[in-house]
């Protein structure tokens, strides 16, 4: 897999800001070895190293095209053709998956279809999930928890769920304009896995299976199985729902009428 695009830049002679880049790459700022007052020739340039490649270029808009180009480079590399087939197919927010794919595929994440959804990983570890639901798309972090959210548009799809976090789109126009924010929280994401950062997870009791749903699992193994293969979040949501019938027939009814759904991998909410 492809890490991000790195870059090496010195702020000092370069022309270049960390921050002006952060949102694209993960940044090096130091002594790249090409100072201006060595090479004259680099007077009133932007230069750094491009994942290793030395770049020069005559304005600060070019230098950072340039990482743009070279991450969606990146990107095509990393398409799985499993996601292609599942957003050709997709009935709604297709434009919305595409942008989103887009952009955290140029963060450099192998792609991978997983519970009948793109999700994306770094060296294995989940990192984000594409869903998408009735009123919204959402790019949801696996532990999300753990970011600082400095923007303020993480949310907590359920009070149930304590790692994950989304950020939730209705159109093409928000995610475009979110970009570089959605690039800098998949960095972050990313540090927090690579330092080894946990969830702090509160003890919560057994949630027992109602009888109903033991009833379908001793009826179908594949049932059983499709539902075990479902993150914990959604089979604590489901269990919760089916329990929250008083009736024996209602939970009955519940559990057939979303029995399609579990076998096709999705959450309640899906």
């Amino acid at each position: 897999m492809a890490e991000f695009k790195k870059i090496e830049i010195c702020t000092k002679c370069s022309g270049l800001e960390v921050d002006e880049i952060n949102s694209k790459a993960e940044v090096k700022d130091s002594c790249i070895g090409k100072c201006s007052k060595e090479f004259p020739e680099l007077n009133g340039k932007f230069f750094g190293f491009i994942n290793d490649e030395f770049t020069v270029c005559d304005t600060k808009e070019a230098f950072l095209g340039e990482i743009d180009e070279s991450n969606s480079s990146i990107a095509n590399r990393l398409t799985n053709s499993k996601v292609d087939e599942f957003i050709i197919n997709t009935k709604k927010w297709r434009d919305e998956f595409n942008e989103l794919r887009r952009i955290v595929l140029e963060c450099g994440l192998a792609e991978e279809l997983k519970w009948g959804q793109p999700c994306y990983m770094f060296e294995r570890s989940n990192i984000v999930i594409l869903s998408g639901f009735k009123e919204y798309i959402a790019l949801a972090f696996f532990k999300g928890v753990l970011l600082k959210d400095s923007s303020g548009i993480l949310i907590q799809p359920t009070e149930n769920m304590q790692e994950t976090r989304q950020i939730r789109f209705t159109n093409v126009s928000q995610i475009v304009e979110l970009k570089s924010v959605i690039k800098s929280y998949i960095i972050e994401a990313v540090d927090a896995e690579k330092s080894g950062l946990k969830v702090n997870h509160e003890k919560r009791p057994e949630l027992e299976i109602p009888e109903e749903l033991q009833k379908k699992f001793d009826e179908s193994p594949a049932f059983k199985t499709a539902f075990e293969s479902l993150t914990p979040g959604r089979q604590r949501g489901y269990i919760l729902f089916f329990s929250g019938a008083k009736q024996s027939k209602t939970r009955e009814a519940r559990i057939e009428k979303y029995t399609q759904q579990i076998l096709d991998g999705k959450g309640l909410e899906d």
